[in-house]
């Protein structure tokens, strides 16, 4: 069965000539905290190639509001406009703003709804209040296990990285308490991360400053 295009698949990179998107949670964020857009080039010399960019863009000084870009592709597209064409392939399209806000808001109304049961549902985040505190005294991060035996299960951890060159990082302190008590999911397959550690810090934030945990980026 063929794959619709412009729909969020956790293999969008599969084939850089069909449009699919991301899913949210494995977009980067950009400076100001929100997921990034996903856009093409339209620069002769790289057309076509993916890129992230902050999504928040001011029309009136037509400026962003950071500077974060994360390029996808790092070559220029093998085949040309009008082979695209001919073949219907996806050449280069940019997610519009009104579809990028749609994701978003999709997104955030699934969270809150996810929220009120994220012990039950595997694919949910836990409130910011209700995290416990590892032996440093913070809230803990949310990490799916890699392990094939325990694969897919949620687990709370000490959120503070020694040293982020290595699959499983190093932590401050050795703090773990299973979310789940059950494998999720079943080798050899992919596991996405909820919350990555620059998500945390800006769940972090955000609650510092008084936003609570009801909106998630």
């Amino acid at each position: 069965m063929a794959r619709r295009l412009g729909v969020e698949d956790p293999n969008w990179r599969s084939d850089p000539y069909v449009y699919l998107l991301p899913p949210w949670c494995q977009r980067p964020l950009c400076l100001c905290g929100d997921r990034c857009q996903l856009m093409a080039s339209r620069n002769p010399d790289i057309r076509g190639r993916c890129f992230f960019r902050c999504p928040n863009y001011d029309r009136e000084t037509r400026t962003m509001a950071c500077a974060y870009i994360k390029w996808v592709d790092t070559e220029n597209s093998v085949l040309d406009l009008t082979t695209c064409l001919q073949e219907g392939r996806w050449y280069f399209t940019s997610e519009s703003t009104e579809q990028y806000l749609q994701r978003k808001a999709a997104y955030e109304r699934q969270y809150r709804e996810q929220q009120c049961d994220w012990r039950v549902l595997t694919t949910a985040l836990p409130p910011w209040e209700a995290r416990p505190r590892c032996r440093c005294g913070d809230r803990c991060q949310v990490l799916r296990s890699i392990k094939p035996t325990t694969l897919g299960r949620r687990f709370f951890v000490c959120p503070n990285i020694l040293d982020d060159d290595f699959m499983e990082p190093p932590r401050r302190c050795q703090y773990r308490e299973w979310i789940d008590t059950r494998r999720v999911l079943t080798p050899p397959s992919r596991v996405v991360q909820l919350e990555l550690p620059e998500q945390y810090r800006v769940t972090k934030v955000r609650f510092e400053r008084g936003e609570g945990s009801s909106r998630r980026g």
